[in-house]
């Protein structure tokens, strides 16, 4: 007598097994694929899923029918791990534990067939459609736990980022009162020291940097009473009485000029009204020009040359070193940005603006919602960082915004949002990157 053996195809986890159970609920929620590519988009950072499983994610929520998302049907990719290794340029092995991280988070569960093969068979005659492969049924069921958990996660960057401004904020008025007051050293360097403190709470760090400010303000507002009690305590200071000298005739000792149009003008010779009285008059030529006349008849006579030209050579240096510090971020955002306005990015960006629930109405606020577009798209923090310092903040959120209409729009036309965002830089240094012809297409494609 012959007997089967059972072949087992993988280790089961408590994670796989809520997956399985979820699968085999009846029942299973209707939802469209379009609202659950987007809370999935959107919860991914929140449940760990960044790289090559978010990726494979992407490609599968490609792959995915969505006819079979109805009543009656089973949304089921059946794509092997051989081709998502070619998809993805990843070993077989990394595909299979990034599949391992879907499952285990309540979005994929395995539907395996008889053989193990996944595959998709349909009768024609009765339309009985047999699926075997990678199950979307678990995101149905928490896609509703999935949409909470991105609002929150959302929330919590939006929350991070004002208590780091708040923590700069704090810093800086401390440094602030340090330059006003004496011996308020100490507060600066523990701020100094909370400012760059990693490893600690954000909230804990900003509960603390409100303390310290408390007390250096405390701190001074002691100091200058005590400093104002002790001027009041010093008695007042004699002060000499200025008296009028001018005679009573005064006014008949002047004499008159003539001007050389002609005209008579009277001035005084003890007082010198007539230089108030020139004063008063509005200058006859240019300003601009009258401006250093009168700055040099204001210098002492042996010094005026040299002082002049020490002005001059200092202002030349402030001007060569304000052009060299700005030539970095300014430079490279005049030409790109020359075309591109924030009203533009905003009518381009339809499909980001509804998955980030943010409004690019102004470049402000385009750079306040990069933060959460980068890990959208899964951009790392170093390559946006170095993306900024080699063309400024607009030109790499702008970049950003592209690169995410353009995944969000065709998942399967960018498979690496992080390199097609460097390769964009990259082009932007070269002077290759026309950020305004790509805006200009997304927007007619909108609208078309």
């Amino acid at each position: 007598m012959s007997t089967t053996s059972i072949a087992t195809f993988r280790k089961v986890t408590p994670g796989i097994l809520a997956s399985a159970v979820l699968s085999q609920q009846d029942g299973r929620p209707l939802v469209t694929k379009q609202d659950l590519s987007l809370v999935l988009k959107r919860v991914a950072p929140a449940l760990g899923i960044d790289g090559t499983s978010y990726h494979v994610l992407d490609i599968l929520l490609g792959l995915v029918q969505a006819e079979d998302f109805k009543a009656g049907r089973r949304p089921v990719v059946a794509i092997s791990n051989q081709r998502l290794s070619e998809y993805t340029s990843r070993h077989p092995r990394t595909v299979i534990r990034c599949l391992k991280r879907l499952v285990e988070a309540g979005i994929l569960a395995y539907r395996d067939s008889p053989t193990g093969r996944r595959y998709v068979q349909k009768d024609n005659a009765s339309g009985h459609i047999e699926a075997y492969g990678l199950d979307f049924t678990p995101a149905c069921v928490n896609l509703e736990s999935f949409r909470a958990a991105a609002d929150a996660f959302q929330a919590q960057i939006k929350a991070d980022q004002a208590a780091r401004r708040e923590l700069t904020r704090l810093a800086r008025a401390i440094a602030d009162l340090n330059e006003a007051c004496e011996g308020l050293e100490g507060f600066r360097a523990c701020a100094q020291t909370i400012l760059e403190e990693r490893h600690t709470l954000l909230g804990f760090r900003l509960e603390r940097m409100r303390a310290l400010y408390q007390d250096a303000l405390e701190s001074a507002a002691s100091d200058h009473a005590a400093f104002s009690e002790n001027m009041s305590s010093t008695g007042d200071i004699a002060v000499t009485s200025l008296f009028i000298t001018n005679r009573p005739d005064s006014s008949k000792s002047n004499i008159r000029r003539t001007r050389p149009d002609g005209r008579e003008i009277n001035t005084k010779t003890d007082n010198g009204c007539a230089v108030e009285l020139a004063l008063e008059k509005e200058p006859c030529g240019d300003p601009a020009r009258e401006q250093p006349k009168l700055r040099q008849a204001a210098r002492p006579q042996g010094a005026g040359r040299d002082s002049h030209q020490e002005t001059h050579q200092d202002t030349r240096r402030a001007t060569q070193r304000d052009r060299q510090q700005g030539r970095a971020q300014g430079a490279s955002q005049h030409g790109l940005l020359d075309d591109v306005s924030a009203g533009l990015v905003e009518s381009a960006c339809s499909e980001l603006q509804a998955v980030i629930s943010h409004r690019l109405t102004s470049w402000p606020a385009i750079c306040e919602a990069a933060e959460e577009i980068r890990v959208l798209i899964g951009v790392s923090p170093s390559a946006y960082a170095q993306a900024v310092e080699q063309q400024g903040r607009y030109v790499a959120a702008a970049c950003l915004a592209v690169v995410a209409e353009k995944a969000l729009r065709d998942p399967e036309q960018i498979s690496r949002p992080g390199g097609y965002f460097r390769a964009m830089i990259e082009r932007a240094g070269e002077g290759r990157l026309h950020l305004a012809r790509s805006l200009f297409g997304l927007a007619a494609d909108r609208r078309s």
